[in-house]
């Protein structure tokens, strides 16, 4: 049989055009090929990759990784920063990544290469044909512009996109592009808070990984996607004099203006109440985070602090920074199973500000020993996003299901726990 290397872009260009080409093209044996170092940031290269996986899992095509040289990408595009769509900083982009493909194809022995490029709606035809054609002479290599954007392929693009839920990203891919399109927004496309956040990247790849590791065992698996409130830390902190005082901030606190010095106003339990702009200091035996229960209903900044630094608190001046954003959000629930089952129980998909999570081995281990409780109906597992943030994602899925979730498993269970 012959051999066609695709490479592909994404997971929503790639699943109607596998399907075609294999209609089409029943002689050749697909390979595909995810070679992207454009895509940035690299959270997002890894969403990407993640869902093409799960797209060639899904049709049984081989899928083989390239390398992310970014790098290089970088010093081929220097100097077309400011390029609009379609312009020439793409036609580069294409030569780079289709002459690296055709390299391959050649060395795999194949016949043909296309892209899933072709499929792209953004993406000019006849210069990803141009390029195709020009890098895959020299190897003897055809390359395949077949357009399957006619004929309402575009719809159905869209269509299976959705029915399979597959991640949508809502730019380009290069950090040209994502500045172009998105402006002042891409800034949150570009920061890393560490861990997984509620609604991050981060988040939505530990899902997506468990996702595809559910399907690989034919479980049944479906996403609950949700928007929410979400909230982050930009900077902030606690000082006596020159001494930095150790402190976590309480999720949902506001900024503050400027750098305030205040001193404590009154003392009501654990919590210092200072005398400028609303500031909160609860002390707490052990500095760790904690997930809310519900979202508070009063946004005072509000630092967590040992006990044990109440009397230098309560006999000096405090100065105090914080800024913080608050952001419309998207996650999800992933539920593997019946929604029918016997039982539920939940995993929080997020981390919380101390970096505290679940990992993906300890559910993926849960899952493989529950397999045929899962299978059986016996047992719901849930994935939960936004979890810490007043059990949003729980709350969310409970409401449009109806299903009780009747257990989630704490932040530091670990596995021998959960046996």
């Amino acid at each position: 049989m012959k051999k066609l290397l695709v490479h592909i872009c994404c997971a929503p260009d790639a699943l109607y055009f596998l399907e075609r080409l294999r209609e089409d093209y029943p002689d050749y044996e697909l390979i595909g090929f995810f070679y992207d170092p454009n895509i940035h940031p690299y959270e997002e290269y890894l969403l990407r990759l993640e869902e093409t996986k799960r797209a060639c899992q899904k049709l049984g095509i081989e899928l083989i990784e390239g390398e992310y040289n970014v790098e290089d990408w970088l010093i081929r595009v220097k100097g077309l920063e400011k390029e609009p769509e379609r312009g020439q900083r793409c036609s580069i982009c294409f030569d780079f990544r289709l002459e690296r493909s055709a390299r391959l194809a050649h060395e795999l022995g194949c016949e043909g290469m296309t892209t899933t490029l072709l499929m792209s709606p953004k993406k000019k035809f006849e210069q990803l044909k141009e390029s195709g054609e020009k890098v895959t002479k020299p190897y003897g290599i055809d390359f395949l512009a077949v357009n399957y954007r006619k004929g309402g392929g575009t719809q159905e693009m869209f269509r299976l996109t959705r029915e399979n839920q597959i991640y949508q990203q809502d730019y380009c891919g290069c950090v040209h592009g994502l500045v172009n399109q998105k402006g002042e927004d891409a800034l949150w496309d570009m920061v890393s808070f560490g861990g997984r956040p509620p609604g991050s990247k981060e988040e939505t790849l530990f899902i997506k990984r468990l996702r595809t590791f559910c399907e690989a065992y034919s479980l049944e698996v479906r996403e609950f996607e949700f928007p929410f409130l979400n909230w982050s830390v930009l900077e902030g902190g606690l000082w006596i004099g020159k001494e930095p005082v150790p402190s976590l901030v309480f999720p949902y606190s506001q900024s503050i203006r400027g750098k305030v010095r205040a001193d404590v106003d009154r003392v009501v339990g654990n919590t210092l109440y200072l005398n400028k702009q609303f500031v909160r200091i609860v002390l707490v035996n052990k500095l760790e985070s904690f997930p809310l229960e519900r979202i508070p209903f009063t946004i005072n900044p509000t630092f967590l602090v040992p006990d044990s630094y109440k009397d230098k608190l309560l006999s000096n001046r405090i100065d105090a920074t914080l800024k913080t954003t608050f952001k419309e959000g998207v996650s999800r629930v992933l539920a593997v199973g019946s929604l029918s089952a016997e039982s539920t129980v939940g995993f929080p998909a997020d981390t919380l500000q101390d970096g505290k999570g679940l990992s993906i081995e300890l559910i993926k281990a849960f899952i493989g020993d529950r397999r045929e409780d899962i299978v059986g109906g016996k047992l719901l597992v849930l994935v939960l996003g936004a979890h810490s943030f007043g059990r949003i994602g729980q709350r969310f899925f409970e409401e449009v299901t109806g299903v009780r979730v009747e257990s989630v498993v704490d932040y530091s269970s670990t596995q021998t726990q959960l046996l």
